[in-house]
């Protein structure tokens, strides 16, 4: 335990001290001796009444020497004589949170209607420039000056220019706003973002991007009025989107940029009513080739404008219709982004043939849309039908008389596929005769423009009404990410994985060469047993796949596991490099040799090893997880329409934009403050449709850091899993109540058991929660409030007040925070300025530094309110007054400083006045701490284990498991630390780990107790290990024993309430669920009722589909499949380029960037300045630590691929295992559980024998000692904790988990005027002659096809 006296720990540990004399460690080690009563007979082998002594001396030795380290007497004496303990009421807190939120969002509604009024006004005001104008002014080389967000402080990186702004480039000074997200911004300008397909030149983008400029007065005005206001921006019905504050965008001119604000959830909702739409896409002989391309992305950025509102369905037909996805047939499902997506795949493949049947196409469309508005379903608002076809013979009018006219409650959008359709006058009338709009779509770069002409068509009763300007409110979201971002970042992460295993394969191969020809000069590379090669370096074994997936890339923690051990062992002896294990078995080390910085060829060719700095592995690690891993933030919007007042010649009704801002979630999450909820209380909103915008169990990424398909459709019934014995989604009464009532914005309670899983589904515990809900007026939302049953609805308050310390006492309340071993927790708020650039601290520490020397000024005053808009300019940027403090937080937070200043002391205890840490060292204890209910964490250590200190990885640390256990541990024995290691300890992927131990200290005044505090130590693995054998491996008194936890026939156990394992003889299995190393005895412990198994279901989850890849045999055997794709390739590039068309769009829009993007990655990689091997198989680093050994397997062409997977969201469940103490006792005494398992019963030739084990609760801990005879060599059965995909009948194969449930639509539906007939714009479509070229290109396209 290299340099602590811990190794040589002994419960005699008085003989080695002389100078311990204190009389609480005499204590400390001096337990009674209990009898558990007399065994019987037949388990007369196993030393149940030793056992238990073990189990008691263990559990009482490591209390004391927690409550020493901890000083919990103290700390608990301090609050118990100066706190008190106050009743919670729900129902209050949840109507002063909801109040705080409404005021809030009031503000927010006020800042964008100011916005909008602008807006109208200035459209109409400003002179219009016409093309011939800009024409013009192009002439005389005149430009119109304003801040593109894609061309911002970009310069020259080399060449002559080298530094200079690149050409229409412009300068712009900004600084980091941790309030806008830590970007560069300018809050004095805004900036205006043109979407890729938009022609920035055009009149009408040219005139909106003039008259908009002046909305910079208004938007600086709010910021100004209102600190909180975060982005806000006006969105144009032409593309372009006007934002303040200033920031450079994340793409730059030339790069992929998928953002376009039209395709915005806020704009959507913002701009038209919602919708029940059907698309109808012709798929008959004549849709092939270019025209079937162009209609698929129709119909793909046709589903980009749908938010959750709206319904939707698509239909192929030629002969007969038919719906894309077979289980959405004869039905409109939500247009969220699961079902979304299905509509998606099904759009990927589809054949054409035969001829089009309209008249069935449309009755079946017409049906569905009738059926739903007579039985009160879908969006019951806008109907619309969306044909997508090259052309329609006739008008089919009697199809239309019957289903749609006179009252016309379905409207018609056709678009019109190819450049050389002539006649378009058919499906130029169905449009115009059904209030509806017609497009020609001739080409892949003009698709978006036209499918996006639908939206201000569905907005015209909405701007004829004028005075009504419907304020929408979108569900969470991420900001600036489009879901087929992901598709495309997963892609992206597929492909890298396939082309590192190919490079690795290849290296393999190699390496497996080179070493077969010279294995008979040197075969010790080939051990598998060896520990170490034949220079004396440690080994690590591998397997084909582990080189295949890794390649010299081998895990960074198993080489730093590696590399620390070695260390420890020339420490230990550097004499001669040689150390005695536990085991006694002598290794010998050798001096590391420099290691290179650079990749280099292993000098020992001919060996198939792989060697690598950890260092430097570190940091290509982190290089590839920043460009794989986006940062997102959720938010919600709020934004309104903005309308064409300008008179017009003839009728119309003209959506000029919308204009909106954003709320962060985080924003949300401040109106409800932690401290207040109490440890495992939280609070949580839900929308209209039952989708959660915050929660704590709400998990928006995966494991890898990407989007899930369902990201921010998650409904409240998929995060509150309610404690039953039902299967997976079988809805819960109460919690059904609550999901509707809160869904209709009534205030109500309720309560009911829940099970709440932590440690990424590792651990569950069972409690029961009281509810309280309310609507937040004016929104779509409530708000709701979980309190546990007990403790949670009682505080402690305890506060210092600060002026009458000072005149009572004269103390200075900044002595508090002495030391720099504290800290706060970073995401609640004490106290701040209201603006960044007021003033800026390097630490939330030393801000909060800064407002406790404020608060012992003469003229101090607490602004504990929320800042609200003010308009008076001059205050609101007078640094004095201008910021928000949370009185009650920051009293409470002085208290605890005063209270804990007890922990700042050394802790001593007598055993060496010499040395402060003598106590940390003499039981290998790194660091002991406390975190208060005010967020004030504060600790002593003497060392660092891990890379990551203790107090960097627990800042927030009233929300770590460690804290929330302790608390629930308190009802279940008080006088009590929970214990717990990482689950990773036995895998040798850590260095040394630690047992992490932590307690609760409850105030209990008047029959209520509740919280105020958790206290804590981590151990030393090794130490912690040790303690226990040195108790287990003797009896009491000193008799001699016979079976022990050191003998061989005995295997003893430490295992924490959860299964996991603590301590176990082999080191191996320390984290490891005690079901992996034996089933048989966990089902039995089950069986006995020591365990209670309980589910946990994940509708969360994302499921991983297999892509598979083809066959090398399949080219051999159907050459021509490849050489007709390859013709049908080189006449499709052809006939694209003759369209003038973007040849990126050839692929799958959510490909569409994929390649140009993996080419740059290459490039990157390959020439990257940065620290890091080139992720390679066939180099090699120079590193004498570590060898690593890849096992003789059989090596074949399958190897080389990787198996590529497609996201998918799914249900998983698994097994999780709670103990039930009440069990391990009879009536107020321990007691043990004993059983046995008869070996060999199925062979019955062999020697039949019985395993016996025993169970004995450890005291003062959540841990059970298990002892388990080996005497009698039983097979056993392994079971890991594994979450599996919930599988569901055929039958229910279809059915949608949240097509049932209850939702309810927007208040506002604006779908019909009666005077919109008298508008005629509905679209023109062009006649043009067709082209010889195109015809025969297109022809020998279709032939091909067919083959």
């Amino acid at each position: 335990m290299s340099g602590t006296p811990s190794s040589e720990l002994h419960c005699t540990v008085l003989s080695r001290r002389e100078t311990m004399t204190s009389t609480k460690l005499v204590f400390l080690f001096s337990v009674a001796v209990i009898s558990l009563g007399t065994v019987r007979t037949a388990e007369a082998d196993l030393p149940h009444v030793e056992i238990s002594n073990w189990a008691i001396r263990f559990g009482a030795q490591m209390w004391e020497i927690g409550k020493q380290v901890t000083r919990i007497r103290e700390i608990k004496e301090r609050y118990q004589s100066e706190a008190k303990i106050e009743q919670v009421d729900g129902f209050a807190m949840v109507k002063e949170m909801a109040e705080e939120m409404e005021n809030m969002m009031g503000d927010k509604i006020e800042a964008i209607k100011r916005i909008m009024d602008a807006a109208e006004q200035l459209s109409v005001s400003h002179p219009r420039l016409s093309r011939q104008d800009l024409y013009e002014m192009r002439q005389r080389a005149e430009t119109i000056e304003y801040y593109n967000a894609k061309r911002l402080n970009m310069y020259h990186k080399s060449g002559p220019k080298a530094g200079e702004l690149l050409d229409n480039h412009k300068e712009l000074i900004m600084s980091n706003s941790q309030h806008f997200g830590n970007v560069g911004v300018n809050t004095s300008v805004s900036a205006v973002h043109v979407p890729t397909n938009v022609f920035d030149g055009g009149p009408d983008v040219m005139n909106g991007i003039l008259w908009s400029e002046q909305l910079d007065r208004i938007f600086m005005t709010n910021y100004e009025s209102d600190p909180s206001l975060t982005w806000q921006y006006f969105g144009s019905s032409t593309g372009f989107m006007r934002q303040y504050p200033a920031t450079k965008w994340g793409q730059g001119e030339w790069e992929p940029d998928l953002f376009d604000c039209r395709l915005r959830p806020w704009y959507l909702q913002a701009a038209a009513s919602p919708k029940d739409m059907i698309i109808l896409v012709d798929t008959s002989g004549s849709m092939t080739g270019v025209r079937k391309e162009i209609a698929k992305h129709v119909v793909l950025t046709l589903l980009d404008t749908l938010s959750e509102n709206d319904f939707i369905n698509i239909y192929k037909f030629s002969e007969v219709p038919v719906p894309v996805v077979p289980c959405f047939k004869d039905k409109l499902v939500q247009a969220n982004l699961e079902n979304v997506r299905e509509l998606r795949n099904g759009m990927m493949e589809s054949e054409t043939s035969d001829i089009a049947n309209f008249t069935s196409a449309f009755t079946t469309a017409f049906e569905i849309l009738a059926k739903y508005n007579r039985t009160t379903q879908g969006s019951q608002c806008n109907q619309a039908i969306m044909l997508v076809t090259d052309g329609a013979p006739v008008g089919y009018r009697e199809i239309f008389e019957k289903y749609n006219w006179p009252h016309k409650p379905v409207r018609v959008f056709t678009y019109v596929i190819g450049r050389e359709i002539i006649d378009t006058a058919a499906t130029n009338w169905m449009a115009c005769a059904n209030k509806g709009y017609f497009a020609r779509v001739t080409s892949l770069a003009e698709v978006r423009e036209q499918v996006l002409k639908y939206i201000p068509v569905l907005s015209r009763p909405m701007v004829m009404y004028q005075k009504d300007h419907p304020v929408i409110w979108t569900s969470a979201y991420i900001d600036i990410a489009e879901p087929k971002l992901s598709d495309w970042l997963w892609e992206i992460r597929e492909r890298r994985k396939q082309r590192d295993r190919s490079l690795n394969y290849r290296a393999l191969l190699r390496l497996i060469s080179e070493r077969n020809n010279a294995q008979s000069d040197d075969t010790s590379n080939v051990t598998g047993n060896n520990t170490r090669d034949a220079s004396g370096r440690p080994t690590i074994s591998m397997t084909v796949e582990q080189y295949l997936t890794y390649g010299n890339l081998v895990n960074e923690e198993r080489l730093n596991a590696h590399r620390i051990k070695q260390e420890r062992e020339e420490a230990a002896n550097p004499a001669n490099n040689q150390q005695h294990n536990r085991q006694g078995k002598s290794v010998t080390s050798t001096t590391p040799n420099p290691v290179s910085s650079v990749p280099t060829k292993h000098p020992d060719g001919p060996r198939a090893e792989a060697l690598v700095k950890p260092d430097t592995l570190k940091a290509w690690l982190k290089r590839i997880e920043t460009r794989t891993k986006p940062k997102f933030l959720m938010a919600i919007s709020v934004a309104t329409p903005v309308y064409d007042r300008k008179n017009f010649s003839v009728r119309t009704a003209n959506l000029l934009g919308v204009a909106g801002t954003d709320i962060p979630v985080t924003e949300l999450k401040k109106r409800t403050p932690a401290y207040k909820l109490g440890v495992n209380g939280y609070s949580f909103i839900v929308n209209n449709n039952g989708f959660v915008l915050h929660h704590p169990d709400h998990r928006p990424l995966d494991a890898d850091g990407l989007l899930k398909p369902n990201y921010n459709t998650v409904d409240l019934s998929e995060v509150e899993l309610v404690d039953s014995d039902g299967g997976p989604r079988e809805n819960d009464t109460y919690l059904m109540t609550m999901r509707r009532e809160m869904i209709e914005r009534r205030e109500g309670e309720t309560s009911f058991k829940v099970r709440v899983h932590h440690d990424g589904m590792r651990r569950v515990s069972v409690r029961r929660q009281r509810y309280y809900y309310r609507g937040l007026k004016g929104t779509p939302y409530s708000l709701g409030l979980a309190l546990p049953d007990g403790y949670g609805h009682f505080r402690v308050v305890a506060e210092t007040e600060v002026k009458r310390l000072m005149a009572d006492h004269n103390i200075n309340v900044s002595s508090f925070f002495s030391g720099k071993n504290w800290k706060i927790h970073p995401d609640w708020i004490y106290c701040r300025y209201n603006y960044d650039h007021l003033k800026s601290f390097d630490s939330p520490e030393a801000q909060v530094m800064h407002f406790v020397d404020r608060t012992q000024r003469e003229r101090w005053r607490w602004n504990s309110k929320h800042p609200r808009p003010s308009h008076d300019s001059a205050r609101s940027h007078k640094q004095d007054d201008n910021f928000y403090c949370d009185k009650h937080l920051m009293q409470s937070l002085i208290f605890d400083a005063q209270a804990t200043e007890v922990f700042d002391k050394n802790i001593s205890l007598s055993i060496d006045r010499q040395d402060p840490h003598a106590m940390f060292k003499l039981f290998g204890i790194s660091v002991a701490f406390v975190a208060t209910r005010s967020g004030l964490l504060r600790w002593q250590d003497i060392s660092t284990i891990d890379d990551k200190h203790f107090s960097e990885a627990n800042l927030n640390a009233i929300d770590q498991t460690w804290y929330k256990r302790a608390v629930d541990q308190y009802s279940v024995e008080p006088d009590s630390f929970v214990y717990s290691v990482p689950f990773s300890t036995g895998t040798g992927i850590t260095n040394e780990s630690v047992v992490t131990a932590s307690h609760a200290i409850f105030v209990e005044k008047g029959g209520y107790k509740a919280p105020a505090a958790v206290v804590g130590l981590q151990y030393k693995n090794s130490a912690f290990r040790e303690t226990f054998f040195n108790i287990t491996s003797g009896c009491t008194g000193g008799v001699q024993c016979r079976r022990t936890c050191s003998s061989g026939d005995l295997s003893c156990y430490v295992v924490d309430n959860h299964g996991y394992i603590v301590i176990s003889k082999e080191e191996r299995d320390t984290g490891r669920f005690f079901g992996e190393i034996d089933w048989l005895v966990m089902d039995s412990l089950i069986h006995y009722g020591v365990f209670k198994r309980v589910r946990i279901y994940d509708y969360q989850a994302v499921c991983k589909d297999m892509q598979g890849h083809r066959s090398a045999a399949n080219f051999i055997l159907t050459p021509l499949r490849y050489m007709k794709w390859f013709v049908q390739w080189m006449v499709g590039r052809a006939t694209w380029l003759i369209l003038q068309t973007q040849i990126a769009h050839l692929m799958n829009p959510d490909w569409a960037w994929a390649m140009e993007q993996e080419q740059a990655d290459y490039h990157n990689e390959d020439n990257d300045e940065s620290p890091g091997p080139t992720p390679t198989g066939g180099e090699f680093m120079a590193d004498g630590d570590i060898s690593i050994i890849v096992h003789d397997e059989a090596v074949t062409m399958d190897n080389a691929y990787a198996n590529k997977t497609r996201p998918r969201p799914c249900d998983q469940q698994a097994d999780l295992y709670v103990l039930q103490p009440e069990k391990l006792f009879k009536g107020d005494k321990p007691d043990s559980v004993k059983g046995k398992q008869n070996c060999n019963s199925n062979n019955l030739g062999a020697r039949q024998c019985e395993r016996h084990y025993s169970t004995h609760k450890i005291p003062h801990s959540n841990l059970l000692l298990l002892v388990i005879d080996t005497t009698c060599r039983c097979e056993t059965q392994k079971q890991k904790i594994e979450m599996e995909e919930v599988r569901v009948n055929e039958s229910l194969f279809c059915e949608r988990p949240q097509e049932n449930l209850y939702r309810l639509r927007p208040s506002v539906c604006l779908s019909y005027h009666p005077e919109e007939e008298e508008i005629k714009q509905c679209g023109k479509g062009s006649l043009q002659l067709p082209s010889l070229l195109l015809m025969t290109t297109t022809m020998i396209y279709s032939i091909l096809k067919a083959i």
